[in-house]
Order: structure tokens, then C-alpha cells, then sequence
């Protein structure tokens, strides 16, 4: 099994090659990828689109579906392969269920899963009008291209315009398609990732005392080889006779040396009062009454000297480098330490002798006055006059004592704290799942569904079935909820969601009906809803006789209400 890192590097290949024009090298880099992600499969079925592979490019797309059911330009791809295969009706169901997918949205930004595409209503809207007009359903194919043209976003969307000029002269137009670089790509951080990074470096050698030594790594104490010796020896011992400088001497010429009284210098030869000496690296002359000669006490060579403290031993059991110097270890085997007695048993407490008590060390004279204490067997002091029992004087409050402690508070009951997922069904729309506590109220639930919906709180119904029944009861009262909340099956709680229809339980009759935009309108304060002449607006609640609040081009807000006029159905 191929591994995360060589999984990613082939991802990137092919999103290299891709970008480049090359489909075919890009294909086979995907196609090597083992057991490829949902997104791997939607970059196979795009490439295989570009390479004119429609048929395989399906199949693809339905294997990218049925390991992520919720990718809805997935079934955009799809649906658009399928019209290509000339097979429409499975396309028509594939746009339609990429229009559901979007979710009552304008559009869907896949930028942060690695796609740089924004799908949009209207791209879904167009190709479906397309197929209906192949399939010879024009009525369909201009409500589709109307409905396009209402939520269009940016200006290459003008094409849905073209379309209705070709749809007056019954001329066929070209399908809405994504172009053929457009994959999910991994991300930047995880590429800059894939190869190895020196932090530390490698280590360089700056001096050295053994000539062109580059080794820099560890390593035990190693014998230098005999080139190595002979330069270490160069430099430990200089040639010539050692010297020592008696007086100070300041060069005269540019072949003399500056020498100070206890430098130590090396004569190489001495001709007519004047020697050629090194020191400090330099060679040039002193004069001969300035040195004084020294005994060279360097003796051998440090090389030599190591040489000799260095040595193998012959030994079968040693096999390590031992100094001379240092005696062999004793043969004799160390004697036993000396058995210490044991404790004494202890005594159990009643058999402990008692403890004496310490002297009372004297008191020190602070200046006050202590009283003497009581003597053992003594009646206590009679009270004082006004004095009662307790210590204090009548005048005196005495000290409230503090109350009981209260007994610490019952935990709640985990049955009504543990909270449960409330999945709804909408007759018209989808489903939803809330996340609420055990037991909450009839009201509670209400205004979590109508939030969750976009709803007003007056048009939610809840409705449940019983156990064993296939019928739906309506949840009317706080007893019909307790009820519903005994079919709670593993921490989940199924309701259905239905709109309320009937005007006489005081419900507006705009509500959730569709109306035209007579004028334009700016929204000029935060929860206001612009909109342009003509947009149509979906009507979510009355606000009062004058204001209306609704939903246009996925904003929600309120407006004036003699700015529409009810749509024409």
C-alpha cells in the first residue's frame, strides 16, 4: 500500500502535468494513486473530459459520488457527461440534483477544499434548460433560462440571454462547462512538506592542526596516518636551534626581525655576527649578541610521545587502547560487605514505655501580667457580677454560631440532561438535524426548527409517529410533545415539518407566496433587503401592514410592501 507522502507527491504531479496541457501524463499520475479519495476521482473524470474519454469520465464521476453523496459539482460534471453521451434524462436528474445540492444558495466556493471554482445557480439552471430544449420540452427550457437570468451573478453569466434569443428563433445553444484545468489541488503547505530539511546543516572544519583534515564527524581517538604525522610533527618542532632573546632588537631594514627580551626563536645559521632565525611564522635576521642559546628540552615529537602512551594490547579479553601508565586492574575479587544486625522488633502501643514530657522551658518577662493557671481538681471561678454563663456580660451579644451546613445539592438526572439529535423532515425542501436536550418544550423546539428553516414561527407544525404507526400525529400541546419524546431511539428524535396553511389560525397570507419587485429599493439601514425592478422575492413573514420581510438573491430582509406586487403564477 502506497503511503501518505508518495500518495500526495503523485497528487501534485499530476495537478503539474495538468496545468501544463499534458492530460495523458497527468491521467496515468492519478491512475497510480491506490485507493484514490473522492477528489482524486473528480481530477480523473475532469481529465478524462478534456482527453474527449466521456463514457470512462461517468463512471469516474459516479464512483467521486458514491464516496462523497454531497458533492454537488460532482453531479454538475456528471450530468454535463451524460448530455455529452446523448443519454439526457439521466443527465436532466443529474443537474437537477446539483441545483438541490446548492441548497436554496446563489453559489457554492469550493476554495477551500482545494477547488478554484464557485458553481453557480445559474451555470446548473442553463445546462438544465439546454437538456429540456433537446428533449423538445420548451416551456421547461424558458422557465429554467427566466429563472437563470434572475440570479445570474457575474458578467460572463450574459450568456443566459443569448440563450432566450435562441430559444425565440428555436436555435440550440452550447452547454455551460468547467474548464479542463480546474482540479482540487493539495495544499501548498503539505507540498513545501514532502522533502527533507536540513535545519542544523552539515559542520565544516575551520582549523585543524593535521593537514587538509575535512573529517567533521564522531568518531573515537583515531592514529594519524604517517603524511599526517610528519606536517603535525613540522609544525610542533620548527627546525633549528632554539634561542632565547637576551636584548631588544628594532629592525633596520625589511630582512631584520623586531625580537623583545624572552622571546624564544630558532636559529637556522649564523654568519658574521648576524642569524637567520623563525619566529611568529617569520624568518629573517637578528644579530648574534641579542640570543643567548637555550637547552632544547622538547625532547621526541608529541606524535611520538602519543605513540608511546597509545598502545594495543595483546590480550584476547582487553581489545582496548590502555595507557602504560596506568597499573592492570586487581585479579582478587572485592571482599563482602559487613552484615549489618537487624532492628529491634517494635513494640505495639501498649507496651511502648510512656514519653516523658519535656521540661516547661521558664517564661520571659514581656511586661504583661499572665495569670496562673487553674490547679487541677478546682472549682471553677464564680461569675462575676453581670456575667453570664457563656462568658459574656449582659450588655454583651454573645457570638451567633453558624448555621448548618446545607446538605450538598442532588445531581440532575442524566436521562433529561443527555442531549439528542432531532432530525426534521420538510415535505418541500430537506431534511435537518438539531441538536437540543431531552424533554424540551413544545416551544423550544418550534423556534429552533423555525430558526434552523428560515421560517416564521406561526406556519411550523411538528408532527411524530407513534410506535408501530405509520400515520403522522400533529404535536399540538406539551402532552403530545411528551409523547413524541418517548420514541426517542438511540439519542435521536425523528419529526416531520409541515406548513400551516389554514388563514384562519391568524396566519398572513403572504406568507411564503412569491411577488415582483415594481420599483428598485436600496436598503439603507442594516436588515433592510435591496433588490432591483423586476427580481422576484419570496415572502417569509409580515411584519405589519406596511413592511414585509422575504428573501432575494440569498439575502434576507425586510421592505416596504408597496414596492411589490404579487407574481403571476
Amino acid at each position: 500500500m502506497a503511503t501518505l507522502k508518495e500518495t500526495i507527491r503523485l497528487w501534485d504531479e499530476g495537478v503539474a502535468a495538468c496545468d501544463k496541457g499534458e492530460f495523458r501524463t497527468a491521467l496515468d499520475k492519478f491512475m497510480e494513486i491506490q485507493d484514490p479519495s473522492a477528489k482524486i476521482l473528480f481530477n480523473i473524470g475532469t481529465v478524462q473530459m478534456a482527453l474527449g474519454q466521456v463514457q470512462p469520465a461517468a463512471k469516474s464521476f459516479s464512483s467521486t459520488l458514491e464516496k462523497d453523496e454531497h458533492l454537488s459539482v460532482a453531479y454538475f460534471q456528471r450530468g454535463l457527461a451524460y448530455f455529452k453521451c446523448g443519454r439526457d434524462q439521466e443527465g436532466l436528474r443529474d443537474f437537477q440534483e446539483s441545483y438541490q445540492r446548492l441548497r436554496r444558495n446563489a453559489l457554492i466556493d469550493y476554495k477551500q477544499l482545494g477547488l478554484r471554482y464557485k458553481l453557480c445557480a445559474c451555470e446548473v439552471l442553463y445546462n438544465t434548460a439546454l437538456v429540456h430544449f433537446k428533449l423538445g420540452q420548451t416551456a421547461q427550457c424558458r422557465e429554467m433560462l427566466l429563472e437563470a437570468q434572475k440570479v445570474k451573478i457575474e458578467p460572463r453569466h450574459n450568456i443566459i440571454d443569448r440563450a432566450l434569443e435562441c430559444l425565440e428563433r428555436h436555435q440550440t445553444f452550447q452547454p455551460i462547462e468547467m474548464p479542463s484545468n480546474v482540479l482540487f489541488r493539495p495544499a501548498s503547505s503539505i507540498i513545501q512538506n514532502l522533502e527533507k530539511k536540513d535545519y542544523l546543516g552539515k559542520a565544516k572544519v575551520v582549523s585543524s592542526i593535521t593537514d587538509k583534515d575535512d573529517f567533521s564527524g564522531f568518531e573515537p581517538l583515531r592514529r594519524p596516518k604517517e603524511s599526517q604525522a610528519k606536517s603535525l610533527d613540522a609544525v610542533l618542532r620548527p627546525e633549528g636551534t632554539p634561542y632565547r632573546v637576551v636584548r631588544d632588537h628594532m629592525p633596520n631594514s625589511a630582512d631584520e626581525l623586531e625580537v623583545r627580551v624572552g622571546n624564544m626563536v630558532f636559529v637556522a645559521a649564523q654568519v658574521e655576527g648576524w642569524c637567520s632565525v623563525s619566529f611568529n611564522n617569520k624568518i629573517g635576521l637578528v644579530p648574534a649578541v641579542c640570543l643567548e642559546e637555550m637547552e632544547d628540552k622538547r625532547g621526541k615529537g608529541f606524535l611520538d610521545r602519543l605513540g608511546d602512551l597509545l598502545h594495543w594490547s595483546g590480550k584476547k579479553d582487553e581489545g582496548r587502547i590502555r595507557d602504560s601508565k596506568v597499573p592492570e586492574p586487581p585479579r582478587t575479587k572485592p571482599p563482602s560487605p559487613p552484615v549489618r544486625p537487624d532492628p529491634p522488633a517494635r513494640l505495639p502501643p501498649l507496651l511502648m514505655p510512656p514519653k516523658k514530657a519535656l521540661p516547661t522551658p521558664p517564661e520571659e518577662d514581656t511586661g504583661f501580667f499572665t495569670p496562673p493557671s487553674a490547679p487541677p481538681n478546682r472549682a471553677p471561678p464564680p461569675l462575676l457580677r453581670g456575667q453570664s454563663d457563656n462568658g459574656f456580660r449582659d450588655n454583651e451579644e454573645a457570638p451567633i454560631s453558624p448555621p448548618a451546613r446545607p446538605p450538598p445539592p442532588r445531581p440532575p438526572s442524566l436521562a433529561s440532561e443527555l442531549p439528542v439529535v432531532v432530525k426534521v423532515h420538510h415535505t418541500d425542501s430537506y431534511t435537518c438535524a438539531i441538536r437540543s436536550k431531552t424533554g424540551a418544550s413544545l416551544r423550544d423546539l418550534t423556534v429552533m426548527v423555525a430558526n434552523k428553516f428560515e421560517m416564521s414561527e406561526d406556519v411550523v407544525t411538528l408532527w411524530y409517529k407513534k410506535d408501530g404507526d405509520e400515520a403522522l400525529t400533529e404535536v399540538v400541546q406539551e402532552d403530545d410533545m411528551s409523547d413524541a419524546w418517548g420514541t426517542v431511539r438511540e439519542g435521536q428524535l425523528t419529526l416531520w415539518l409541515k406548513d400551516r396553511k389554514d388563514h384562519d389560525e391568524g396566519v398572513s397570507p403572504m406568507q411564503f407566496s412569491k411577488v415582483v419587485a415594481l420599483y428598485d429599493y436600496e436598503a439603507k439601514e442594516p436588515g433592510d433587503l435591496g433588490f432591483m425592478e423586476g427580481d422576484v422575492i419570496t415572502i417569509m413573514s409580515q411584519v405589519n401592514e406596511d413592511w414585509l420581510e422575504g428573501r432575494s438573491r440569498g439575502n434576507v430582509g425586510i421592505f416596504p410592501a408597496g414596492y411589490v406586487k404579487p407574481c403571476d403564477k
